[in-house]
Order: structure tokens, then sequence, then C-alpha cells
């Protein structure tokens, strides 16, 4: 079984219908998102739907909690794009033009007067589609048997960041999410799984070598597909796997990033040590002009989208 793993789309539907392109090209039999599918990027709307479309489920990332709950701990930037984010998606401002098009059309004469019915109500309809979906998301799945997953960290499924960084200078955040791992696929039967998280738009993985001792290992720029070896992820060893951003990468590669993975049996044994799973770490180019213009356009009919969501795109930052 070959599962398709994306995350962090924030709302920029070019680069995640370059994923969706690429995914396919390789082949894939599922796909799931680890959240943030909203925020930040020009096309809110048309993203959840192709989530809704293609993925088996998302979850909840901490831009979908603001666009449908509240912004908490958000620098200006990131706040002003979740209110206009909000607008946008539960907020009905575009489900407000769609029935302006359709009206035109009616008088036009370009939609006769059935057909322009028809129309109202089905944008009446997915509008209440995409918000109840919404709502709906949950900050934790269990994949397989075998993977928590979550946005932020196992210890703070929606908003906590795992950086790089934390093997030297924050250890402790490593430690407390590796004891959250545990689950239970049956009764009486526990298993020490790994996770796999998005948040930080960094692709790689933290290794535990042992208790307290932790390893990252991060995608290579110079690749466009990486599959660790198993020297590089040695199987019994537990980790925690970021898949990267879709929509808005920061790791100094503006990508769009996506993995795959693949198991031979997607009901091993989930007590195995060493299940026969295998990541493979993808990027895409993109059209990221192509982005950019949209954000600029949208600033330019009063959005509050600073310029710095269009110019870190190219930058991957």
């Amino acid at each position: 079984m070959r599962i398709a793993i994306v995350s962090d789309i924030h709302a920029n539907l070019v680069a995640f219908e370059a994923v969706l392109a690429q995914a396919k090209s390789v082949g894939y039999d599922a796909m799931i998102c680890l959240g943030d599918v909203i925020g930040y990027g020009p096309d809110p709307v048309e993203c959840i739907d192709l989530v809704r479309q293609h993925c088996e489920w998302t979850l909840l990332g901490n831009h979908d909690f603001a666009a449908v709950y509240e912004p908490t701990h958000f620098n200006p930037a990131a706040r002003d794009a979740a209110f206009w984010t909000r607008d946008e998606t539960v907020g009905g401002a575009f489900l407000a033009r769609e029935l302006a098009r359709i009206d035109a059309a009616r008088k036009s004469g370009a939609l006769a007067p059935a057909a322009a019915d028809a129309a109202v109500a089905k944008a009446h309809g997915d509008q209440k589609d995409r918000i109840d979906f919404m709502f709906r998301i949950a900050p934790r799945q269990i994949l397989l048997d075998r993977y928590v997953c979550v946005h932020g960290s196992p210890a703070k499924p929606v908003n906590e960041y795992l950086f790089p960084n934390e093997v030297d200078q924050n250890s402790y955040r490593l430690e407390r999410s590796f004891r959250m791992l545990t689950i239970e696929p049956k009764p009486g039967v526990e298993v020490r799984a790994s996770a796999i998280v998005g948040h930080t738009h960094t692709p790689g993985y933290f290794l535990e070598e042992s208790e307290g001792l932790y390893e990252w290992c991060a995608f290579s720029r110079g690749l466009m597909e990486w599959s660790p070896s198993k020297d590089e992820m040695p199987p019994g060893l537990r980790f925690i796997l970021n898949p990267g951003s879709v929509g808005q990468p920061r790791d100094g590669d503006p990508r769009a990033s996506f993995a795959i993975l693949e198991t031979s049996d997607e009901t091993s044994d989930a007590t195995s040590d060493a299940a026969p799973d295998r990541f493979t770490f993808h990027r895409v180019e993109y059209d990221i002009a192509r982005t950019q213009e949209k954000l600029r356009v949208l600033r330019e009919s009063g959005a509050k989208l600073d310029q710095w969501l269009a110019d870190r795109l190219a930058l991957g930052q």
C-alpha cells in the first residue's frame, strides 16, 4: 500500500495541484493531510475542496483552527491572513462572489432560469459542506495502528513546533513527545509507535537512538526525492517524521514537499519493531510567480495579505 502524505498546503492551490500531479505520476493508493490546509495563501476555498476530494482525512492545524475558531499567538501578518481566510471560507465571501456571478449570468441570458436556480442551490450546498468539514476536523489520527499523526507535536497536537534544533537546545520537547507515542491497537496490547507531523514546514525526521538521545535527519536540497536507507533509518528505532510543506516550504528550498509511505503489508503486526515500511520524500517545482500574482491582485483589491507572504515563497522561508 502506498500512502501520499501532504501537509501545510496553506491555500497555495498552484503548489497543491503540482503535488497532486506528481503524486499521481509516482502512484498512491490513499492520501492524508496533516493540517493547515488554509492560511496565508490566496485560494483557501479551492484547497479545502481539493483536500475533501483527494484525502482520506485531514488534521486540525493551527491555521485551520484560526479560521474557524480564533488565531492565537499569531504575528500581525498571520493574524490578518487568518481573518481574511475566515471571511473567505466560513464567513461566506467566496459564496457571495459565486452568487453574484450566477446572478450576472442569469441576467445576461448566459444561464437559463432553471440552470441558475440549480447553480445557486449547489453553491449554498457546497458552502454548507465546507463549513461542516472544517468544524469536523480532528487534531489526531492513528495510521496503520503504528503511526500517531498530528499537526504539531504528539504532546501538543495543534500548535507545538518540533524544529531540527530541538536535538541540541530543547531535547525535553522530543523526550516528552516520544513518551506520548504509545497506542493500543487492540485491547491489552500497547505499541511503542512512531509519529508523522507537520507544522515546521521542514522535511526530515527525528530518530530516537536511545531514551534522551535524538538525531535529526534532513532532506538534502540537491535531491528531487530521497528514501532513507536502513543505515539512515534503522529498523526498530522510533522516529517523528515531517513530510515538509506543500504550500510554504521553510527549509531554504522553495519547491513543494510531500512524502509517500510504502508498506508491503497494510495489516502488518503493529507489535513488530521492524515494520517493512519505506518513506520517500519528494520535492516538486511549481509556478511560484502565479501564486505571488494572485496575492498581489488580492492585496490591490483590499485584502490584508502582507507582501512577505508572497516574497517568502521564492526564498523557501
